[in-house]
């Protein structure tokens, strides 16, 4: 079968499989491309060899750095070091609050507690924090989940976070390579917090006449406090931890040291320090978020592996089966399923629509997500970078948009947990409909995220 076919066999059986929603994501991603791979021809060792060798490439590029980097973020959030951070920044603010403020401070509260690279916390961090003053305020509810979901949009581009590392993988760059790609994305999401904060402003005032105070028997001291009932709380090093956090990130940010080994040495410093007693217990705990995230990255790394597969044969007349290009005097025999792929559409369709294929896909992420989860996109990243390299783009600059981007679509589909999540936290019981009126909102601010890329040059058209 040849690898045009089968690499349109291979996308639509994944994404049919994604949506019937009955076969774990995990399972798809192991299954279907190894059984694509051997009626290609290729064999279990050949097959097993390339898997091998993208396994091998991601864990070092990435996986170790994740893997540290999670259990590393996890430990602080235990010792209840970011719940410290906004309760004073809470306590700050809380003599001059008006509804401007509120939203200000869930932006904030946000990106702070984003910092964990983990969307369900930052809604658990912020949303409890935050609500009982948009209560006193009579602020809609579900405008804190917007706000509190485009702070993300901007702060997504964290090399610790599994997005970037999944799209680094697809990349073929490091994480840390895609999230500096990827800041100035990030930035270009700042007039669309400052419009929703004017809108959402703009509408409270026409609704209620005022902008102070609504309901004064609401609990409003937003504490991020419950600090005292968490087990793993260590509010007495605080001062201690906050340093290690802040060391870590000059770490990484200034002086480029490798990501890994300054999360493994942070782990080390949060555990003996905090949890000298039973460090293991914490290493337990905060283990166990990396164990499915190491499931998905294998995962990932068999679709890829597969879908760049090609045989040829190289000067000295050997047959060689590897990812990727070939060297001079070499002779292709079985180009791989994503260049055949490409090939094929930039010959049937307009050369603006296949050189932009990745642009339009940006701009039509909020509705698209809406319909089918986020993986299928992850799943065509492979075909956009091929598309691209045939007019010269780079890949870095294919996946850069979407690391930011994505996140407006995540938010609100009812495909994805964490917007039940939130919507819990919220008290919207109607998820559809929240992602419905969120939908509308996030998709206009990703078109004004897009439109700012194009302004300052982040996309070429």
């Amino acid at each position: 079968m040849s690898p045009t076919t089968m690499a349109f066999i291979m996308i639509i059986v994944i994404i049919a499989a994604i949506l019937w929603n009955k076969i774990p994501m995990n399972f798809i991603m192991f299954v279907v491309p190894l059984v694509c791979a051997l009626a290609m021809g290729y064999s279990v060792t050949e097959i097993s060899n390339v898997i091998l060798e993208q396994i091998s490439n991601v864990m070092r590029s990435a996986g170790y750095m994740l893997m540290f980097g999670l259990i590393f973020f996890t430990m602080l959030s235990e010792t209840g070091m970011f719940d410290i951070i906004i309760g004073k920044f809470v306590s700050i603010v809380g003599d001059k609050m008006n509804v401007v403020i509120v939203l200000v401070m869930t932006t904030v509260i946000s990106a702070i507690g984003y910092l964990t690279a983990n969307i369900s916390t930052t809604y658990l961090i912020t949303l409890p924090i935050m609500i009982p003053m948009f209560k006193r305020f009579k602020l809609d509810q579900r405008w804190a989940m917007i706000v509190c979901q485009t702070a993300i949009c901007a702060m997504c581009w964290l090399p610790w976070g599994i997005g970037v590392v999944n799209s680094a993988m697809m990349a073929g760059v490091s994480p840390e390579e895609l999230a500096t790609a990827s800041i100035p994305w990030g930035a270009t999401f700042i007039p669309g917090i400052v419009l929703q904060w004017v809108y959402f402003t703009l509408t409270h005032k026409k609704k209620y006449g005022t902008l102070g105070v609504q309901v004064s028997d609401v609990a409003s001291d937003g504490k991020a406090s419950g600090i005292e009932a968490k087990e793993n709380a260590r509010p007495q090093f605080f001062w201690i931890n906050f340093a290690i956090f802040v060391l870590a990130i000059l770490c990484l940010a200034v002086w480029k040291f490798p990501s890994y080994l300054v999360f493994i040495i942070g782990c080390i410093l949060i555990s003996m320090i905090n949890y000298r007693k039973d460090f293991g217990k914490i290493w337990n705990k905060a283990g166990m978020t990396y164990f499915n995230v190491l499931v998905m990255l294998i995962g990932i790394c068999f679709y890829l592996a597969v879908f760049n597969m090609m045989r040829y044969t190289n000067a000295d007349g050997a047959t060689v089966v590897a990812m990727g290009g070939f060297g001079e005097g070499c002779t292709m025999v079985v180009p791989s399923m994503v260049s055949s792929l490409a090939n094929f559409l930039t010959g049937i369709f307009p050369e603006f629509l296949m050189k932009n294929m990745y642009l339009i896909f940006l701009i039509l992420v909020v509705p698209i997500i809406f319909f089918v989860p986020y993986q299928v996109y992850n799943a065509m990243y492979p075909l956009f970078i091929s598309i691209g390299a045939s007019f010269g783009i780079a890949p870095i600059a294919i996946i850069a948009p979407f690391v930011c981007n994505l996140a407006t679509a995540t938010s609100n589909t009812p495909m994805n947990s964490a917007t039940y999540v939130g919507c819990s936290l919220i008290e919207q019981e109607d998820v559809k409909g929240y992602c419905v009126y969120a939908g509308v909102i996030m998709f206009l601010t990703n078109l004004l995220s897009v439109i700012c890329g194009v302004v300052f040059g982040l996309v070429h058209l």
